[in-house]
């Protein structure tokens, strides 16, 4: 110990080897215990996940579009029909009519579904507008009486003399679940949902079959008046 030594410790001897000894069991302590920690998160956040999954899977919403005739009796019918066949509560952003891919009015749309003589003898019925539809339920959006099967010749249109029924006429809809998980599904397609980030739709929904009763609603109210 040096004179200038204020300390009353010996400087220049190594630090004995039990002090060593603590200080690394103490390192490897704090780590172990970081490790842990940070596994005891991974693992909440993981158990978080799969409950929430579980939750979004018990309230999953599966719209089946239905398009088609009723055949089996009368009067015959045309009609569009969405089931809600999940088991959770759909929120039906949009619904779309298309004919050939591109986007189709009430005109275009008739014509792809039904023959130029059964448009003659067809009648719109009102349809319901789309919004909420709860599981085990279903809507009509559209529908077309043929008053006189007969006379409009169905019998050709659906034997195929007249071209493949139905040809090009489809229906997309978007719709989301109570947790905003959305998809779309197309009647063409015939495949399940298909995820997507969001309908793009705030506030009302865009319901094609609406905005064709609107405008026939107007043109009457015009005739009337």
């Amino acid at each position: 110990m040096s004179d200038n030594d204020t300390t009353g410790l010996d400087l220049s001897r190594a630090p004995h080897k039990s002090i060593i000894k603590r200080i690394d069991i103490g390192l490897m302590t704090g780590l172990v215990a970081l490790l842990l920690s940070f596994v005891g998160i991974m693992t909440s956040r993981a158990t978080f996940k799969m409950n929430q999954e579980t939750q979004k899977a018990r309230v999953m919403p599966i719209i089946d579009i239905d398009l088609g005739y009723n055949t089996s009796g009368a009067p015959l019918t045309f009609s569009v029909k969405l089931d809600n066949v999940g088991v959770g509560l759909a929120d039906i952003r949009s619904v779309e009519a298309f004919v050939n891919g591109e986007p189709a009015n009430e005109s275009t749309f008739q014509s792809a579904v039904m023959s130029p003589r059964m448009t003659e003898w067809a009648e719109v019925i009102n349809g319901e507008a789309v919004n909420y539809l709860r599981a085990g339920d279903s809507v009509v959006t559209h529908s077309n009486v043929i008053k006189n099967p007969f006379q409009a010749r169905a019998n050709e249109y659906f034997s195929g003399k007249l071209g493949v029924p139905l040809s090009g006429a489809d229906i997309k809809v978007c719709y989301c679940s109570v947790f905003e998980d959305c998809w779309t599904v197309s009647f063409v397609d015939r495949k399940p949902p298909e995820p997507t980030k969001s309908c793009g739709i705030n506030g009302a929904p865009k319901d094609v079959f609406e905005e064709w009763r609107e405008t026939r609603n107007t043109a009457s109210a015009d005739q009337d008046n």
